[in-house]
C-alpha cells in the first residue's frame, strides 16, 4: 500500500468505524435560554386516517423545538383538516384574531400528507421551513455489513437499499433529494456510486485508481465534490456529472476529505491534515489555490457540513477520547461545541437550526438553539453517517 493511501485511511477509518450499540436515549446537552413555544391546537382532522394523521403531526411539530401542539386543544393557532383517499386539505387559523393563515391541499394520504401539513404550519408560525417531510439516508451494520439505508426523518419506514455485503460509507443526498451518492467497496476498491431514488438505478460514477470517496452534490446537482488519490495524495476534486474532466481543488502534502458545498456553490469546506491533525478549510470550488483556515480552537476537526442558509458549518471534533459536535459561525468567525454527551457525522436539516448526527450506533435530532437531542427510533442497529434531504 502506498504511504499516501495508508495515511488517508488512518484519517478515514475512525469515521467509518461504529462503536458498540447502545439503547436509544435522550441526549441532554447544555441548556440555553430559548424563546417561548408557539401553541398550536390540532384537530379535528376529519375523514380517512384522521386520528393517525393527528398523532403524526403532534410528533412532527414537537420535534421542531419551537412549537407546542395540543391534540383537540387551542392555542395561538388552530389547525384543522379533512383527509380523503387522495389528499389532505388543511387549514390554519390565528386563534386570537380568527383570521385564516392558510388553507392548502396536500396530495397523498396518511404520513406523507401529515408531514407536509406540519411543515406548512411550521413555516407559517415560525418563519423557518419545516423538516417533517425530509428523508434520511445513513449507513447501518444491522446485517453485519455496512449497507446504505433510507428512512423518514422521524425514523419510520427504515429499509436497506443496498445488499452488497461490503463496506458502504459517506452517503450524500442531492439538494433536490432525487439522488444519492456514496462510497462503496463493491468492486473491491473505494468507488463512488450514484443512485436514482425513484427508479433505484445505480451508476458507478467515480472509479479512478486509488481512493474515490466522500461525495457531495453541488446545489444545482450538476457536479460532485469528492476525494480522489489518482494523482498521489488524497485531494479534493470537483467532478461534473456529464463525465467531463475533474477539477482539482487542493494541492497539499496532507490528506483532504469530506467536502461540503456552500449554498452559493462558489466555495467548498473540507477537512485537511496538512498541518498535522485534521482541520477545517474553505477553498473556491473553481480550482483556485487560495484557502481559508477556520480556527475552531479544537485540534481535530472532520466531517464539515455547510448549513442551507450559508451561516454555519457543523463539524465533528475529537475532544480527548470522545467525539462531539461543533458549529462554526461564519459571520463571527467563532466555533462552539454544542454537544456534551458525544456525537459525530452532523448533517443539517433544511431549517439550518437542526442537525441529525450519530452517537454510539444511533441517530439523533439536535436542536442547535436549545441544545436538546431526541433519539430517532428506527429499530436498526449500528447507524452512522446520516444525510438529510433539503
Amino acid at each position: 500500500m502506498k504511504p499516501s493511501i495508508a495515511r488517508f485511511l488512518l484519517v478515514l477509518l475512525p469515521l467509518l468505524t461504529l462503536l458498540g450499540p447502545a439503547g436509544p436515549r435522550l441526549e441532554a446537552q447544555v441548556n440555553v435560554n430559548v424563546s417561548p413555544l408557539v401553541q398550536v391546537g390540532i384537530g379535528p382532522i376529519n375523514g380517512l386516517q384522521g386520528n393517525a394523521i393527528t398523532q403524526i403531526m403532534l410528533g412532527d411539530l414537537t420535534r421542531t423545538g419551537m412549537i407546542s401542539p395540543v391534540a383537540g386543544g387551542t392555542g395561538d393557532y388552530l389547525a384543522t383538516g379533512n383527509a380523503t383517499e387522495e389528499s389532505l386539505t388543511g387549514r390554519l387559523v390565528n386563534a386570537k384574531t380568527g383570521a385564516e393563515v392558510f388553507r392548502k391541499t396536500f396530495p397523498g394520504t396518511g404520513r406523507t400528507a401529515a408531514h407536509e401539513f406540519a411543515d406548512a404550519i411550521t413555516q407559517a408560525v415560525t418563519g423557518l421551513p419545516g423538516f417533517a417531510s425530509s428523508k434520511l439516508a445513513f449507513i447501518a451494520n444491522a446485517t453485519g455489513s455496512k449497507e446504505l439505508y433510507l428512512a423518514d426523518i422521524d425514523g419510520a419506514h427504515a429499509r436497506a437499499i443496498t445488499h452488497d455485503n461490503v463496506i458502504c460509507a459517506s452517503p450524500a443526498y442531492s439538494w433536490d433529494g432525487t439522488k444519492l451518492a456514496y462510497t462503496s467497496y463493491k468492486s473491491g476498491y473505494p468507488d463512488v456510486y450514484v443512485i436514482d431514488i425513484a427508479s433505484g438505478n445505480r451508476n458507478r460514477f467515480a472509479y479512478f485508481p486509488g481512493i474515490n470517496s466522500g461525495p457531495s452534490f453541488s446545489p444545482d446537482g450538476s457536479k460532485i465534490a469528492l476525494t480522489l488519490s489518482k494523482d498521489g495524495n488524497p485531494e479534493i476534486y470537483v467532478l461534473p456529472l456529464d463525465n467531463s474532466a475533474p477539477i482539482r481543488i487542493t494541492r497539499t502534502r496532507g490528506s483532504e476529505t469530506s467536502p461540503s458545498w456552500s449554498p452559493t456553490a462558489d466555495q467548498l469546506v473540507y477537512s485537511s491534515d496538512d498541518r498535522g491533525s485534521p482541520q477545517l478549510f474553505i477553498s473556491s470550488s473553481q480550482g483556485v489555490s487560495e484557502w481559508d483556515h477556520l480556527v475552531t480552537g479544537d485540534s481535530y476537526c472532520t466531517k464539515p457540513d455547510w448549513s442551507p442558509d450559508g451561516k454555519w458549518i457543523a463539524f465533528t471534533a475529537r475532544i480527548g477520547g470522545s467525539f462531539q459536535i461543533g458549529v462554526f459561525d461564519l459571520a463571527k468567525r467563532t466555533a462552539e461545541l454544542i454537544t456534551t454527551s458525544g456525537g459525530q457525522d452532523p448533517a443539517w436539516t433544511r431549517d439550518s437550526r437542526h442537525l441529525v448526527y450519530s452517537n454510539d450506533g444511533h441517530l439523533y435530532l439536535l436542536d442547535t438553539v436549545s441544545r436538546q437531542s431526541l433519539p430517532i427510533d428506527m429499530g436498526v442497529a449500528g447507524c452512522s453517517e446520516p444525510t438529510v434531504t433539503r
